[in-house]
């Protein structure tokens, strides 16, 4: 056989089998993200109390019950509260992150408790208790929680003060909830990040493989008609008017520290308070860990005080 033949039979056999690798790669990354494998709740719940998070959540009064979200997607949410914080007014709704569930905000919620707060805590799209569906790492979600917080009025009129704080994909959710400038009185964003499309650039360029970036981007549109760059909290961000507390692990690797700090820049352009602390030691998610409950306590005490909440 010709060897020019023979040469570009093996080049159109590297060409669709690297192709269908790529197409493979972007698929399950994709996926990953959209469709992820969430931790059970009974496995988040062990995990907190073996690191020595949940303190005295065991203590408090709880109460089960469902929201409608979005397109009446139901939310499975918990109610927090005891005799210490009732008739207070102030009120705090948590958003844990990705693959999490509700029960991954409870680390938060002894501080807000300790600061006269009573607390909401609910599954996000697809997490938790909640219905198989697609997640967009906060965009769809803070459809949702726009939801949430209507519902929470619904069912307390004596709301003075509503707070809200996020975790990771949390944090995109709360911050990116402010384009629908909601009734709300401030915000605490604890490892957020600008963009999915940001998240995800940063990822592959640490191990190299940018170029692949793009074929993620479409695998996600032609997939799952999911656009990513709308998960863009930054963007949120740029006609914010609320105080946000920023807390952010110095020793971020997976979602940088630089997330938080040009968020802030951002929202606090049209004169907005807003702080950013930096955890030393802290990884990703792990600043109330590494802080301990009395230091993160006291950033959100200190935070209030600020903006005389």
């Amino acid at each position: 056989m010709n060897p020019w033949i023979i040469a570009l039979i093996v080049f159109t056999a590297i060409f669709v089998i690297t192709n269908i690798g790529v197409y493979i790669f972007a698929w399950r990354n994709a996926k990953l993200t959209i469709e992820p494998r969430c931790i059970s709740i009974e496995r988040e719940i062990e995990y907190n109390k073996r690191k020595g998070l949940w303190l005295d959540f065991d203590s408090y009064d709880k109460k089960d019950y469902e929201i409608k979200g979005k397109d009446g997607y139901v939310l499975h949410a918990t109610f927090i509260d005891n005799v210490a914080v009732r008739g207070t007014g102030k009120y705090m709704i948590l958003v844990h992150g990705h693959t999490s569930n509700r029960y991954g905000s409870v680390k938060y919620v002894n501080s807000y408790i300790k600061l006269g707060f009573s607390c909401l805590i609910y599954d996000s799209r697809s997490h938790g208790d909640n219905a198989h569906d697609i997640c967009t790492l906060g965009n769809l979600e803070s459809e949702d929680l726009m939801f949430v917080i209507e519902d929470l009025r619904k069912r307390h009129s004596d709301i003075k003060v509503l707070g809200l704080h996020g975790e990771s994909m949390g944090s995109s959710t709360v911050l990116s909830v402010v384009r629908f400038n909601p009734q709300i009185d401030f915000i605490v964003a604890d490892c957020g990040f600008i963009s999915t499309k940001q998240v995800i650039k940063d990822g592959y360029s640490r191990i190299h493989l940018a170029f692949l970036i793009y074929s993620v981007w479409f695998a996600a549109k032609a997939i799952y008609r999911i656009d990513m760059h709308k998960t863009n909290a930054l963007k949120a961000l740029e006609n914010n008017k609320y105080p946000i507390l920023f807390i952010h692990g110095a020793g971020d690797t997976f979602i940088r520290p630089y997330h938080s700090e040009k968020m802030r820049e951002m929202a606090a352009k049209n004169g907005a308070y807003t702080e950013l602390i930096l955890v030393d030691g802290a990884g990703h998610a792990k600043s109330r860990a590494v802080a301990g409950f009395d230091k993160y306590t006291g950033y959100i005490e200190n935070f209030l005080k600020h903006i005389n909440l």
